[in-house]
């Protein structure tokens, strides 16, 4: 084609181009209606599932449909597509949720699997408020329903702290109602947990019928209350403890949560408060179902940085937003306070390593660490579909590193290889790559571990020991 063709069709398409941008301008300043967030009410709603992976999720490209409501949610939210877990495991992967900053520079960073009952754990760094500190600073009243272990710092900031599961007994969930309709007129931070999706799984929404026959009602587990290798033993001799019936199980309990994400959507409705509030949905990691090892299917994270193990959901429904918005970018739990705290003109702290969505990607990649496995370390580092792992031995200090001692190298390119097949690393076009994700993740890595602020540790009380136990991370 001659050059003076190619202008034509430039001059053609540019300004078609310019307009279709400014149309997708308008539209992303259009998502919220037309209404000022001058003094804005500070009501929010955090609710995290644990164990819950993205692509379970039918608006993440799931073909069953688990989660119906949540669908109908998205309709009217933002939902970010490519966001990670910066851990794979509950503890630290919740504590960088609520304080905006990475296991290396928040503390609660330690290996379940080295966990002996006399020995100290780490807690969250004293320096380091958490978003219900920060919040509560604010006057807004702070409430969490979380299984989470106050002594290593998650009733920091909280005025009302309920230590169980919201989701597990309908008495405990109209305590939640309740909750909302007594501040309706105020503002508040309320934050949710439940390990519903945690093993074990005990969902039978999805079962086969003469599955659901045979057990009938005898299937069902709370975290703390059950001796996990009992309910292992129970789906065992019922024929369950199989991938297929295993995910059924796992997509069960995604629904059971969603019928719960209804009935709260539906009283913040009712409370004449849902459309002017922020409405959060994450994950704190996903699930392994035998993707790479047909043998584990059952209780699998914590140990690895493949898609299933760290791409979560992450639903943000803002204030006054009426139209869906798709983000692609890539997006981490570290990016949550700062972008809550952004959204209401609150300061946010020279500390948090995360960074406000609410004007795009502030960053080009996210890191995640604090594996669980005894005697080793693995980071992660993604950008731009790139994913480049390290896995370390007999890692130590506060950023749990032994560059000195790498096990293993991967790389995969997500974009090409989803299932991360074919690790790169091992191909010489790539070694540079390699060395510059390696040089970007141990300048990082430091700077997130020099943070000052006293290492304590404490003993794990009886009722975490339980829980742990109940879920099967400790005998």
């Amino acid at each position: 084609m001659k050059k003076n063709s190619y202008l034509k069709i430039a001059m053609f398409v540019v300004p078609i181009m310019v307009l279709i941008g400014g149309g997708i301008f308008m539209l992303q300043q259009n998502i919220f209606a037309n209404r000022s967030l001058e003094n804005q009410r500070k009501q929010i709603i955090l609710i995290s599932i644990d164990t819950l992976r993205a692509d379970h999720l039918p608006f993440y490209g799931y073909t069953r449909n688990t989660a119906p409501h949540m669908s109908e949610l998205v309709e009217r939210a933002t939902l970010y597509k490519n966001t990670y877990a910066n851990s794979p495991w509950t503890y630290p992967s919740h504590m960088t949720l609520l304080t905006g900053t990475l296991p290396s520079r928040h503390g609660v960073d330690k290996s379940f699997q080295t966990y002996v009952i006399d020995e100290a754990y780490p807690i969250l760094n004293d320096s380091i408020l958490n978003i219900a500190q920060i919040l509560q600073d604010q006057g807004v009243h702070t409430i969490k329903y979380a299984f989470l272990p106050d002594e290593i710092g998650f009733n920091r900031g909280f005025d009302k702290n309920f230590l169980f599961d919201p989701l597990i007994k309908e008495v405990r969930f109209q305590k939640v109602l309740t909750e909302i309709e007594d501040n309706k007129n105020n503002d508040f931070f309320l934050f949710l947990h439940t390990w519903k999706v945690h093993a074990p799984y005990s969902g039978k929404t999805f079962l086969r019928q003469e599955k659901k026959d045979e057990i009938g009602d005898a299937i069902d587990f709370e975290v703390g209350n059950k001796n996990y290798g009992e309910f292992v033993k129970f789906i065992q001799e019922k024929g369950l403890l199989n991938i297929k019936d295993c995910i059924d199980l796992y997509d069960g309990d995604i629904y059971y949560v969603d019928q719960y994400i209804k009935r709260l959507i539906d009283k913040c409705k009712q409370a004449g408060i849902y459309d002017d509030m922020l409405f959060v949905i994450v994950s704190d990691h996903g699930e392994h179902f035998g993707e790479r090892n047909k043998e584990l299917f059952y209780d699998i994270h914590g140990i690895a940085y493949y898609e299933e193990f760290v791409r979560i959901p992450f639903i943000v429904k803002y204030p006054y937003q009426t139209k869906q918005k798709v983000n692609y970018f890539a997006t981490s739990l570290v990016d949550f306070l700062p972008t809550v705290l952004d959204f209401y003109k609150i300061d946010i702290p020279d500390y948090v390593q995360g960074t406000s969505l609410l004007n795009g990607p502030g960053r080009d990649f996210v890191i995640s660490e604090a594996t669980s496995l005894h005697g080793i370390e693995m980071k992660m580092i993604f950008r731009d579909k790139l994913k480049y792992v390290v896995t370390m031995k007999d890692p130590s200090g506060p950023g749990r590193v032994n560059w000195d001692s790498i096990l293993k190298k991967e790389l995969y390119d997500v974009r090409i290889d989803p299932l991360e097949y074919h690790n790169l690393a091992t191909l010489k076009q790539f070694k540079g790559a390699c060395l510059d994700f390696e040089k970007l993740l141990v300048h990082n890595i430091a700077e997130s571990a020099k943070f000052g602020g006293s290492k304590q540790q404490t003993t794990l009380n009886k009722d975490t020991i339980q829980q742990l136990k109940s879920l099967g991370y400790i005998d």
